[in-house]
Order: C-alpha cells, then sequence, then structure tokens
C-alpha cells in the first residue's frame, strides 16, 4: 500500500517570521541550498515562477517546499517595495485614493456581525463622557486606576474602530500585513483548503493593497484602468466564515473563492455587483490563475503587468490611452 506523502513541516508550522532576511535564513538553515532562490536573486524571474508553477503540488513537499517558499518571500518582499513606492508617487501628483472600493462586497458571519455591532455600540458609548465612581477606600489609587481604564479604552478603541472600517469595506492604499497572520491563514485553511504559496507570501509580508481612486490623467471617470488590489486578509476571513456559515449544513458546498479585488468595471465606479477576482480553494501550488481577471493570468503575473503599467494594468488593454505619466510611475520598480 503506498503511503501517503506529508506536506513540509515548513508550510505546517506557525511562520511567517517577523522579517524578510529572518525567513531566508531560516528556510536556507532547514534547507541547505535554495538552488530556485539563488535562480531567482540571479535574475531568473519568469523562468523560475514558470518551473515552480509546473511543478504542481510537489511544492508542497520536501525537499522543494523550503526553496519554493523562499522565492515566494522574495517575490513579494520586492512587490511590497514597489508597492510603497508607487504609493509615494501617486500621493505626490495628487491621486485621490478611494477607500471604500471593496464596500459592495464585504460580508461576515452572524457571529462576526454580532461582534461588530458590540463595538459600534462602544463607539457611540465612548463619545459620552463618564465620571469615574470609587468607593471612598480606593480614592487614593484614582489617578492609577483612570490610567488603567484609559489603556483598557484605547485598546478596545482600536479594535473597534477597524471593525467600524472593516464594516465599511475600507482598504487603505497599503496595509501592514497582520500580526496574526499565520493564525488567520489556518483558521481559512481549516475551512476552505490550502491557499497557493503566492497569496500566502503575500499576506504574510503586505497585507492589503488598494490603488483604486481618481485622478485626471491616470484615472478619469469612467475609465477601466484597473488600478491594483488585493484585499487585505481579514476581508478573507470574514468572507470565508459567512461562506462557511451558509453551507453548513450542505454535504458537497460549492468551493470557497478566495477574494483578491473587486472587478475592474466595479473599481471604475460601474456594476458593485460585478463578481470579484479570486482564487478557488484548495489549491495547492506555487501560484494560481485569477479568476474574472480578464487575462488568464496567475497572481505573481498579474503583479508583473500591475507594476510594468506604474499600478495601473488596465492601460495594457488600451496603450493609446495610456497617460505620459505611467513612464515616471514605473520608474526604477523591481521586477518579479
Amino acid at each position: 500500500m503506498a503511503t501517503r506523502k506529508r506536506i513540509s513541516k515548513i508550510l505546517t508550522q506557525d511562520w511567517p517570521l517577523p522579517d524578510h532576511p529572518t525567513r531566508i535564513k531560516a528556510l536556507q538553515e532547514v534547507a541547505g541550498r535554495l538552488r530556485f532562490h539563488e535562480r531567482y536573486l540571479g535574475g531568473e524571474f519568469r523562468g523560475v515562477w514558470a518551473d515552480l508553477t509546473a511543478l504542481g503540488d510537489s511544492v508542497w513537499y520536501d525537499p522543494i517546499a523550503a526553496d519554493a517558499l523562499a522565492v515566494s518571500y522574495e517575490t513579494m518582499h520586492r512587490a511590497k517595495t514597489n508597492v510603497q513606492t508607487l504609493v509615494n508617487r501617486l500621493e505626490a501628483v495628487g491621486f485621490n485614493f478611494q477607500p471604500t472600493a471593496y464596500s459592495p462586497y464585504w460580508k461576515t458571519s452572524r457571529a462576526d456581525g454580532a461582534m461588530a455591532d458590540m463595538f459600534e455600540e462602544f463607539l457611540n458609548e465612548a463619545s459620552v463622557e463618564r465620571p469615574m465612581i470609587l468607593p471612598r477606600a480606593l480614592e487614593g489609587r484614582r489617578e492609577q486606576l483612570l490610567a488603567h481604564q484609559e489603556r483598557q479604552r484605547a485598546g478596545t478603541q482600536a479594535q473597534a474602530t477597524a471593525a467600524r472600517e472593516r464594516r465599511m469595506g475600507i482598504v487603505r492604499p497599503l496595509m501592514a500585513g497582520d500580526h496574526v497572520a499565520a493564525i488567520l491563514i489556518k483558521r481559512v485553511v481549516r475551512s476552505a483548503g490550502e491557499i497557493p504559496l503566492s497569496l500566502r507570501a503575500w499576506h504574510a509580508t503586505i497585507g492589503g493593497v488598494n490603488l483604486v481612486g481618481n485622478h485626471p490623467e491616470l484615472a478619469p471617470p469612467g475609465v477601466e484602468c484597473d488600478p491594483l488590489f488585493v484585499a487585505p486578509f481579514r476581508f478573507v476571513l470574514d468572507l470565508c466564515l459567512a461562506w462557511a456559515e451558509e453551507y453548513v449544513d450542505e454535504e458537497d458546498p460549492p468551493p470557497f473563492r478566495m477574494p483578491i479585488s473587486p472587478h475592474r468595471s466595479a473599481k471604475a465606479g460601474g456594476d458593485g455587483s460585478a463578481p470579484l477576482c479570486g482564487v478557488t480553494l484548495p489549491n495547492r501550488g506555487a501560484d494560481a490563475v485569477l479568476e474574472n481577471e480578464g487575462h488568464g493570468l496567475h497572481f505573481v503575473d498579474y503583479l508583473r503587468l500591475a507594476f510594468e503599467w506604474g499600478g495601473v494594468p488596465g492601460y495594457a488593454d488600451m496603450p493609446m490611452k495610456a497617460p505620459k505619466l505611467i513612464a515616471w510611475l514605473k520608474e526604477g520598480l523591481l521586477p518579479l
């Protein structure tokens, strides 16, 4: 009887590690030599990703897993640098970012909806000033207790504000990777199945990106320039929990589609009910094709296209309308 292969421990432990150099060093210690990673650093960007993608689910098993993960981290580290550059340049030319581009698509489970209601109630009550009433025996500790109360209040305020922004579908131009990304990823994997290495590395490194907005030259009204957008993992988890709740009694539920981005028409202010661009799970590969993207591109290839067009890859379909500003936006961006 054939023995079933086990996923590499490097993919089942509590990763990600805190910073890029530490991640790569840890993977080198596990694998020894990282040949794919060496080739990638040597400039074989497309070739390495083509080879890893062709390996299918073999990238999830030893001895390839650590090497494939190192390439994924390296790619998303470079992507993060590019996004930071683009956000700075867009801000410099007065780009008007639209933080609620994801709003029509946001969903949550009943349990998380109740939690959001609780936080909303807290925010409403927090605006009302109430004096602290203490027993006489504790009056001498008033300042200490007030300071403790304020720390608790500030922490809850931050959680409540984040919950409100999620409910509104707000995604900032560049959102940091979630400090509990490993835990959130495991929750989605338990419900919906494995996530491609490229997307796991993205969410461990970057978080969310939203370059949707308005600009008279780059993104005039009604032009489907398809600005780069990748939903934060908290939004992925919200949608996954709502999906699991909806099909909890189904013996054969439809697969979960991990959200990546609003449809390009929705980004341009059009139909908000247009299907999300996403990846169907489970997907145990190095990368995955984006559904409803329009070009049949894998996620890494879509990022390449986005950076080649200064963050607005929709102009690849209408190069004659591409504004001259794109040449400056993409100048010096790192190849993936």
